[in-house]
């Protein structure tokens, strides 16, 4: 384990509360406003008033397509996201809530590593049903973690490099859970009564 994810665990092995993570607007909504708006400035500029707001138009048509960038990619991501939890719920029973993932590829560290946490990198789905911490990945492999042997969660934004939920066990073993959707998997799991936390930025 490096020193930052030791980092990590000794802050969820401390009498630290956790958190009640609470649901956020949908930034695919946002970006939908973000880019809406230019177009519907543009469209009027270059419908109603082109003689005179012609080039205000065009401005706002090139701002319009900049900001659909971002947009274009969170709707692949979540067609492709979408497409992986049916492809998995058709094979294993799953919880209600889930979230996609990628895990694989991180470092063991000073001690041994979770299979999980340290195989090539694999696209997976996260759910909770019964107490019960459901991993199953695009391949046909499966987890299954009692919520007793969870220490805790701990999420990082993207702000502190790439986006993901830190899981440590009590066995000393943690998985990285990589998402760009850590808020609605912090919900799903602080509901559920996992101890979550939030890495020392805002999210």
């Amino acid at each position: 384990m490096t020193e930052e994810r030791a980092r990590r665990r000794a802050r969820l092995a401390s009498g630290e509360r956790g958190v009640l993570v609470e649901p956020a607007a949908d930034a695919l909504t946002l970006y939908a406003v973000f880019t809406g708006v230019p177009f519907a400035v543009a469209a009027y500029c270059l419908t109603v008033q082109r003689a005179e707001l012609g080039a205000v138009g065009l401005t706002f048509l090139l701002i319009g397509f900049a900001a659909g960038i971002p947009l274009a990619l969170r709707v692949g991501e979540r067609r492709r996201a979408a497409a992986l939890i049916t492809e998995i719920r058709a094979v294993h029973p799953l919880g209600p809530d889930c979230h996609p993932v990628r895990t694989g590829l991180n470092e063991p560290g000073r001690t041994p590593g979770h299979l999980w946490d340290t195989a090539p990198p694999r696209d997976a789905v996260v759910s909770v049903r019964d107490d019960i911490l459901q991993l199953r990945s695009e391949n046909g492999e499966s987890l299954d973690i009692p919520f007793s042997d969870i220490l805790g969660v701990l999420l990082l934004p993207a702000g502190r490099g790439r986006a993901a939920a830190d899981l440590h066990l009590h066995s000393g073993e943690a998985i990285e859970l990589r998402t760009t959707r850590i808020r609605p998997l912090g919900v799903t799991l602080s509901e559920a009564g996992v101890r979550v936390l939030f890495e020392d930025v805002h999210v």
